[in-house]
């Protein structure tokens, strides 16, 4: 018994300094560049830039481009969502019910998540290459730091089964190639006026 102890002290300090490793994080504040390419209207997302925010089980993401300007708000313990779209002088507000929700987003799902052995080192943060297989057939490039767990996945659907913070993505619509990659994150509360969703100003679509 003597001779096992050293062996399973090695093991735990291993499983203690691995689960030390992983942060799960639920205030956080990530920017992405956007660049396209691909298409005659390439240029309509590159310079555009894309920012989350993550508050507890709260989620909100704000994609910002020449063309239009939308901003998610999710909550992981309701399933809601609320989508508020800027086109031109046009604003427009959109509510989902979790089933709304669901449904608006189920051939966005992954059926498919296999790592490649790829790494990319992104923001100082070692990332893993991942290929994800949509349900709608079109597939993601995602390289994902598994040092970082959140409390909410940017989409549940898409990056649901990503064991840790996606930094980078790459992915095909429509002939035009779009690129998102991390380019600053912070650890600092998030401020709950982020979330407070517009009474006024919109128009509502069902």
């Amino acid at each position: 018994m003597k001779k096992l102890l050293p062996i399973t002290t090695a093991v735990f300090l291993y499983v203690h300094a691995t689960s030390q490793a992983q942060k799960i994080i639920s205030d956080c504040t990530i920017r992405y560049s956007v660049t396209s390419s691909g298409s005659q209207n390439a240029n309509e997302f590159s310079g555009a830039l894309k920012t989350i925010y993550l508050r507890g089980r709260d989620i909100r993401t704000d994609l910002k481009s020449s063309q239009i300007n939308q901003t998610i708000f999710f909550n992981s313990n309701t399933g809601q969502a609320t989508v508020l779209k800027e086109v031109g002088k046009s604003k427009y507000i959109s509510h989902y019910s979790a089933a709304e929700w669901e449904k608006e987003n189920e051939l966005y799902k992954v059926i498919k998540f296999s790592t490649t052995g790829v790494t990319q080192k992104i923001l100082d943060y070692e990332c893993k290459q991942a290929i994800l297989l949509l349900k709608n057939g079109n597939s993601y490039t995602i390289y994902y730091t598994p040092d970082i767990i959140p409390s909410v996945a940017e989409n549940p659907f898409e990056f649901k089964d990503v064991p840790g913070l996606v930094l980078k993505y790459e992915t095909s619509m429509q002939e035009r190639k779009l690129e998102y990659m991390a380019t600053k994150i912070s650890f600092d509360p998030v401020p709950a006026y982020q979330f407070e969703i517009p009474k006024t100003g919109y128009r509502i679509l069902q």
